[in-house]
């Protein structure tokens, strides 16, 4: 016998995440610069900042505008229906490389602890890619911390390639690779 007081869809609600359609992705905006960097070190700071990769993005969080600003930099925010910021992705250029050199790095992708497991991550990679691919870019790196084994396994399944020395795939536990390569950007159809 069905409760006719009962209401599903209701309990469903106070306890499902928001879902991934809720969100939406727009570049970042200078308002929103406070919020993101608040994101990003709230997201970080269980991890090591000695880490080389965490040393570079908490360096760009001196001045994350500006440096997504330049030539061939683009901050990609995530947000909810209200305007929060939960996650975001960066593309700019290699070590400081030309955008003429076509070689290009995903960084700073986070995505709130709350809001894993949704997506999120995912559409903000290949919104990372579509954008690389119009500003020219024909191979993207990126590296992440041994510690982040769902990152590195998004990058995988994305297309990334590991760089290591025996250039071999690893598998699918901790010794995942930490450094990533797509190359033939132009060519691919992710």
């Amino acid at each position: 016998m069905v409760d006719s007081g009962f209401d599903l869809m209701s309990v469903m609600s106070d306890r499902m995440p928001m879902m991934v359609e809720e969100i939406i992705i727009e570049v970042l905006a200078q308002a929103d610069e406070q919020e993101v960097i608040s994101l990003i070190k709230r997201n970080m700071e269980s991890f090591e900042e000695s880490d080389s990769v965490l040393t570079a993005t908490f360096r760009r969080l001196n001045n994350l505008y500006e440096i997504y600003c330049q030539e061939g930099g683009r901050l990609f925010v995530a947000k909810t229906g209200q305007g929060v910021c939960v996650a975001c992705a960066g593309i700019g250029p290699l070590h400081g490389l030309p955008l003429s050199e076509g070689v290009g790095e995903v960084r700073d992708l986070v995505v709130n602890e709350e809001f894993r497991g949704q997506g999120i991550g995912s559409r903000l990679l290949h919104r990372c890619i579509d954008e690389a691919k119009v500003m020219g870019y024909h191979r993207l790196y990126l590296e992440t911390s041994k510690h982040m084994i769902n990152a590195r396994k998004l990058f995988l399944r994305t297309g990334f390639r590991p760089v290591t020395e025996s250039n071999a795939v690893a598998s699918m536990n901790q010794d995942l690779p930490c450094y990533f390569l797509m190359e033939s950007l132009q060519e691919s159809s992710i």
